[in-house]
């Protein structure tokens, strides 16, 4: 009996550090993000700078939302009650969330479509180059992969070189209207799996509806759908690897172990920075171990790493054995942390293409390029010690330049176009006109009511009497968003690189909107009910 008491307490204590480290993280987005954004011009030779919000009107804003959704609320309860005991589908709460749910992927997939269906987006970049590289292996040519070519440089990119060599094979080369497409159908998968999630580790409806409503009206997953990129692939993949494990958490059944590592190694395939999950659900396994007094969890967490491990090896190993040419010659990681505590033209972190340089310089030579990385971030580490202000500040704005750009860059990252398709006029104005203005200022005012309702789960999770929020697996989402905080610290500074952390941080932005309403639902009650006993 004494060691499962320790094991629970040894649990307990750490989902604490994990709630005492996300209010720290939620209260410094609240009170960055209501005073601060960085606006993103329509001049894309231009970095976004910072411009002062309003704060009353975030504020304001968010309780009117708040209050807006108390009313909703009170609306179906009213329902219920006029309806009495006669059933009808607004007593069948699960039923009628269903058909929302339902109704959000059709209003989702309509506007998406709608969105990608004349965009003339053409990629540039890395996104050319990688898909370039996928036509290229089709075809026999592997010049790529030879060492200083662009694979063997970033040999991450292999998993999504894959996955587009399956997609030219079967649609033709360079079929990125299709992409944009399959982009598609994975968003809808996003909202399916978060919300089902969602139904597995709190079971209240009116959080699952909210979601919905939050999920659908999220400005830069849309705005990315045209992107060819491995971004949108690795938010769904990591989506259904968080409902996979609530369900294996729920039931310990072997076949959600199978998922969990199929979405998991997909995950990273597209994305390297899906280590920063893998790692989450390690520590959330061992949790749960601790919790459920199991070491199965433990064991599965490892069949899940080591298989997302073995699908990344298994790809060098093919790519190895087709182009004839050595894998693990690529730039080594640690020059780009060394290039994520650089400053350059006022901007802390941002690419400057200097681990290419270095390895450049080198010849190649991963072990010599290593060495002058780490010998860079000693010698960095040391003046930021020595000038504890400027060492606030570089953290700081770097925080800020990526967590406050209320698009995620996402018209900077898909403002290169199809020199021989015709621009829209409402695509255009998006971009360079009036229609860009409104669409970043609304998505300013969602992201301050993320924050804010995030913020909000973040306090009430102290004090909730929820059994559901004392189960490891919801805490593993949040320890994801925490190490993703960290590492967009040290790591190149992107915006698109924490949006993943965002679109998790809306299941739960859900939960502290639900129960503010429910607070302001409840009292409210208490209140009327306080002045009709006293008339």
């Amino acid at each position: 009996m004494k060691e499962k008491g320790i094991s629970q307490v040894l649990c307990d204590i750490s989902i604490l550090i994990v709630k005492i480290v996300l209010l720290a993280i939620s209260s410094y987005f609240v009170y960055i993000g209501i005073r601060y954004s960085y606006f993103s011009a329509t001049d894309y030779e231009q970095a976004a700078y910072q411009v002062k919000d309003s704060v009353w009107l975030h504020l304001c804003l968010f309780v009117g939302i708040c209050l807006l959704s108390a009313i909703l609320l009170n609306v179906w309860h009213v329902l219920i009650q006029i309806q009495g005991k006669k059933r009808t589908l607004w007593h069948d709460k699960e039923k009628l969330c269903k058909m929302i749910l339902v109704l959000s992927c059709i209003v989702l997939a309509v506007v998406e479509y709608i969105y990608i269906a004349d965009h003339p987006y053409y990629p540039s970049g890395d996104q050319l180059n990688t898909t370039a590289g996928a036509a290229y292996a089709r075809a026999g040519n592997y010049l790529m992969f030879s060492k200083g070519g662009y694979i063997a440089l970033y040999e991450q990119q292999k998993g999504l070189l894959f996955l587009y060599e399956i997609l030219f094979t079967i649609f033709g080369d360079y079929c990125y209207d299709v992409a944009a497409k399959f982009h598609l159908l994975l968003s809808i998968v996003t909202l399916v799996s978060g919300y089902y999630f969602l139904k597995i580790v709190i079971k209240k409806v009116i959080y699952r509806i909210l979601y919905c409503g939050l999920m659908i009206t999220c400005i830069p997953c849309i705005i990315y759908l045209p992107y060819i990129y491995g971004d949108l692939p690795a938010i769904c993949f990591t989506m259904v690897l968080f409902w996979a494990l609530a369900a294996y958490g729920q039931r310990l059944q072997k076949r959600y172990i199978f998922l969990c590592a199929f979405a998991g190694a997909m995950a990273l395939l597209m994305r390297m920075h899906t280590w920063v999950t893998l790692i989450a659900v390690g520590i959330g396994m061992i949790l749960m171990a601790l919790q459920k007094r199991k070491l199965r969890p433990i064991l599965a967490a490892l069949c899940m790493i080591l298989a997302a491990e073995g699908a990344v090896k298994s790809l060098d190993i093919m790519y190895e054995i087709r182009s004839g040419y050595e894998s693990n010659v690529g730039v080594p990681h640690i020059l780009w942390i060394a290039m994520g505590l650089q400053e350059t033209d006022g901007h802390p972190g941002v690419y400057n293409r200097y681990q290419q340089t270095v390895f450049e310089e080198n010849q190649f030579d991963r072990e010599i390029s290593a060495q002058i990385g780490k010998e860079y971030i000693v010698a960095r580490l040391a003046e930021m010690k020595a000038n504890p202000a400027y060492c606030r500040y570089f953290f700081t704005t770097k925080v800020k330049l990526q967590w406050m750009e209320p698009l995620f860059e996402g018209l900077y990252a898909t403002n290169t176009f199809d020199e021989e398709k015709e621009v829209p006029g409402w695509i255009n104005s998006l971009y360079y006109g009036k229609f860009h203005d409104v669409v970043w200022k609304l998505s300013n005012y969602y992201q301050s009511i993320i924050y804010l309702s995030f913020l909000a789960f973040a306090l009430l999770s102290f004090y909730t009497k929820d059994k559901m929020l004392r189960d490891c697996v919801i805490w593993i989402p949040l320890i994801t968003i925490i190490g993703g905080f960290f590492f967009s610290m040290i790591w190149e500074s992107q915006c698109r690189y924490v949006l993943p952390y965002y679109v998790y941080m809306i299941m739960y932005a859900a939960i502290g909107l639900g129960k503010i309403s429910e607070f302001i639902w409840f009292y409210g009650l208490k209140l009327l009910s306080s002045i009709r006993s006293k008339m």
